[in-house]
């Protein structure tokens, strides 16, 4: 059962992502994972993902929507 709500969370955090990117104005091409990675925390507190791996789908995510990534710590 808990790979089954692993992989419900994933689905929402990629859902989650894709929401924010669709808010970035259409002049601006680079995305900041900090700011995405703030809002996920936000939204998922209990989420077990890493940073760094909550930063690999952002950016999996903005480079298929065709943005630049800035990656922050």
């Amino acid at each position: 059962m808990t790979a089954m709500v692993h992989t419900h969370a994933s689905k929402a955090i990629v859902n989650e992502v894709k929401d924010c990117l669709k808010t970035i104005s259409p002049g601006q091409n680079v995305v900041s994972t900090s700011e995405i990675r703030m809002r996920l925390r936000k939204k998922f507190p209990h989420c077990g993902m890493s940073d760094s791996g909550l930063a690999e789908v952002i950016g999996r995510e903005a480079v298929g929507q065709g943005f630049s990534i800035h990656f922050e710590k």
